[in-house]
Formats: C-alpha cells, sequence, structure tokens
C-alpha cells in the first residue's frame, strides 16, 4: 500500500488510549510497519502536546482520563497548524449518536472496539496514502503555474 510519495518512518502518529495493552498493541505494530507511534495515556497530557506538536495521524480514544476524545479532535481540527493532522477514533462507544459527533468535531474514520489491527495499520496506510498523493499534486501544481508565469 505504500509507495515512493510515503516514507512511513517520518509519520509521527500520536496513540492516544488509556488502556495500557492496548496502547502498547498499537504503537508495536505501528512501528512493525515502518511508523514512528507516542504512547499518551491520559487526555489532559494529548491535549498539552497537541497544542505544541503536529502528529500526521492521532489515534484517539474518547473515554479517556482528564480530557475527552471529543473534545481533543475538535482541538486538532480548529488548529491550522494541523489542518494535515488525520484523527481516527477508536473507541468501544458504537452508538450511531457518537458516530454522528465523532464526525461533527472532525474525526476521519471512526472505529470500535473490539477491532482488528490489521485493519487500524490499513486506515492509517490509506490516510496518509491519500493526503501525501494530494499534496505532492498541489505541489506539482504551483511548481508548473510558476514556471508558466516566469515564460510569460
Amino acid at each position: 500500500m505504500m509507495n515512493a510519495l510515503t516514507s512511513t518512518k517520518e509519520k509521527r502518529i500520536m496513540v492516544v488510549e488509556d488502556d495500557r495493552g492496548i496502547n502498547r498493541l498499537i504503537c508495536y505494530n505501528l512501528s512493525k510497519n515502518g511508523f514512528n507511534p507516542e504512547s499518551v495515556y491520559d487526555g489532559l497530557e494529548a491535549q498539552g502536546r497537541l497544542s505544541k506538536e503536529v502528529f500526521d495521524v492521532v489515534i484517539l480514544d474518547i473515554m479517556l482520563p482528564g480530557v475527552d476524545g471529543f473534545r481533543i479532535c475538535k482541538t486538532i481540527k480548529e488548529n491550522p497548524a494541523a489542518f494535515k493532522t488525520f484523527v481516527v477514533m477508536l473507541t468501544a462507544r458504537a452508538e450511531s449518536l457518537d458516530k454522528i459527533y465523532g464526525n461533527l468535531v472532525g474525526a476521519d474514520y471512526y472505529l470500535t472496539k473490539p477491532f482488528s489491527v490489521a485493519k487500524l495499520m490499513d486506515i492509517i496506510g490509506e490516510l496518509i496514502e491519500i493526503r501525501d498523493k494530494k499534496y505532492v499534486v498541489q505541489a506539482n501544481s504551483l511548481e508548473c503555474g510558476h514556471a508558466r508565469a516566469k515564460d510569460d
């Protein structure tokens, strides 16, 4: 799935999950797939770090100590510096209203527990690949437009 456009080792992923076993499982698989994962177990810590750092993807539980995942997602999506950050909600909350609210606060994908680690890895890979292709195309368009402007 990953191609020349995507170098996974440069991709920072924050895993915000208070269940240490699930957090370790996700981080292990991200590392195994070449990503650079960082574990966070608390909503307040996640919110603090996300106000200072930008990640490619944030995997986010909803029910967290400190600050809930919905509020963190909304904060990420309101931060202009994080406009390319994808948010994958990973939660036991499977009610339709929770999914709708996740969409309203800006979640890019909503995955419910229990979940397939392979599916989560596929989702992350696809999101990054889509984003990278989009920005490479835009950068190429800008370069072509700039070159044409010089010729005029």
